[in-house]
């Protein structure tokens, strides 16, 4: 028999259940932020407010680079980890981009971010096969990523478009495969429509 304290409790689990349901197909929609005018270029310590500091990071083969570096290439900058789903769904895009665009001066770099030991270099090795990789994996500093995203997001993954310019067209909080035509046409304005 259903009586009034089953109804409502009925009731509360199945607006529970709605609830965590809408925001977790909420959250993990993409989402575009404003684009500042803003260039990489500088110091760690840039000083001009549109400038972002041009870090040295460490890649997981043991070189180092600079996003300076591709300068003349359209550049993808994802700040990522291992255990989220989120990058999970959206690495084998980004693998897709990186193949089919970089004949035409597309760089992708994927930047995994300081998860205080959640992940160790052997585990990032390890996804990078699993998911073929075939772009540059670095290892971002809090300070880098602070740098480039600020503290108040801190969500994952998120995903930067520079033009040849270095100068930012698109950024990207979130994944969803369904978003994914979104991150291809920036990727075509930073090409300059090609």
């Amino acid at each position: 028999m259903w009586s009034p304290g089953r109804v409502i409790a009925t009731l509360v689990v199945a607006l529970l259940i709605a609830s965590v349901g809408y925001m977790m197909l909420f959250s993990a929609r993409a989402r575009v932020t404003a684009v500042p005018d803003v260039v990489i270029g500088g110091s760690a310590a840039a000083d001009a407010k549109n400038t972002l500091p041009d870090f040295t990071i460490p890649t997981i083969d043991g070189r180092s680079i600079k996003l300076s570096d591709y300068r003349g290439k359209v550049l993808v900058v994802d700040f990522w980890a291992t255990w989220c789903p989120p990058c999970q769904d959206e690495t084998p895009h980004l693998v897709q981009i990186a193949k089919e665009d970089g004949p035409r001066g597309v760089e992708v770099v994927g930047l995994h971010i300081d998860d205080k030991g959640k992940s160790s270099q052997d585990q990032i090795r390890a996804f990078a096969r699993k998911y073929e990789i075939p772009y540059t994996v670095g290892l971002a500093t809090d300070e880098m990523f602070i740098a480039y995203l600020g503290r108040e997001e801190d969500s994952i993954p998120q995903t930067l478009v520079f033009g040849r310019d270095g100068k930012l067209v698109a950024h990207f909080i979130g994944f969803n495969k369904r978003d994914s035509t979104a991150l291809d046409d920036a990727v075509n304005r930073a090409m300059g429509g090609a």
